[in-house]
């Protein structure tokens, strides 16, 4: 073989390694951190309004909220300035609260900061309020 030949195939093999070395660097980057999504909003609700129906078409509940973060690595949605209007029998309850939470499978509320729960006088009772720093309520009952 002649000096050319090996000079080419010389520089041949360290491209390639250079390639192998450039491309294991940069995927090395990404298990680092897990791969796993980050804790960021996939989108963004200003002024949200929920109305929750029963099997008879009849209003469960209504949330709304002056707005909705969802956030899509674990399905949950922070909420600012939550209301939350709870129908049945009787007078309907409602909840207010600076800041809420609701897991991504929507079975409860956690309420947070100046919490005040309020129900109406009816012919079942006299009614009242109550207030909190933090209160979980079920959605699903």
């Amino acid at each position: 073989m002649d000096v050319k030949k090996i000079s080419i195939a010389l520089t041949l093999a360290l491209l390639a390694a250079g390639s192998w070395w450039l491309s294991e660097r940069i995927s090395g980057t990404s298990e680092r951190f897990g791969g796993a999504p980050r804790h960021e909003p996939d989108y963004i609700v200003e002024n949200f309004h929920a109305t929750v129906l029963d099997k008879q078409g009849r209003r469960r509940y209504v949330l709304s909220a002056r707005r909705l973060t969802h956030y899509a690595d674990d399905g949950s949605s922070e909420l600012e300035q939550p209301e939350l209007v709870q129908y049945g029998d009787g007078a309907p309850v409602h909840a207010r609260a600076a800041n809420g939470w609701l897991p991504k499978d929507r079975s409860n509320l956690v309420l947070s900061g100046a919490v005040r729960v309020t129900r109406g006088r009816d012919a079942r009772g006299a009614g009242g309020e109550i207030t909190a720093e933090r209160m979980n309520i079920r959605l699903d009952k």
